[in-house]
């Protein structure tokens, strides 16, 4: 009896840790959107069709908790450090990488180009430009 309890509790503390790990660790990719308050259609755009593309492709990854999407306001002073981190203005659409090599890439003006006009076009270059940055920062 005291063996079954001890390698219940075991399992249980193993459970857990792998539970505060998982919500602990860093995200392999992390999406910035930041924003003005007053926005757009372009710009509600450019968030609406990020969250569609995250939802249909990368859905398993967002739950994961492997690539996660910050949406956030420049104005907001809270978020100064990040704005200054990325040079963000208004609009602006950042992927950044936090496996292997560290990469980040500024979309913005792509997003600008074509969230709003060409929503399809956008949404597969984002796709694409996703799954290269994950592969090319894992090597």
């Amino acid at each position: 009896m005291k063996k079954s309890i001890v390698i219940l509790f075991a399992v249980i503390t193993g459970f857990a840790a792998f539970a505060q790990n998982k919500s602990t660790a860093k995200p392999k990719l992390e999406i910035y959107y930041f924003h003005a308050t007053n926005r757009c259609p372009t710009c509600i755009s450019i968030e609406d069709n990020t969250k569609k593309v995250l939802d249909t492709y990368f859905k398993k990854e967002v739950e994961a908790g492997n690539i996660k999407l910050h949406v956030l306001s420049c104005d907001d002073e809270k978020n100064k450090a990040l704005i200054d981190k990325y040079g963000a203005y208004g609009s602006t659409l950042v992927l950044q990488s936090n496996i292997g090599k560290s990469a980040k890439d500024d979309i913005t003006n792509f997003a600008f180009q074509y969230s709003k006009n060409n929503p399809d076009k956008f949404k597969s270059g984002l796709k694409e430009k996703i799954e290269k940055m994950i592969k090319w920062c894992a090597d």
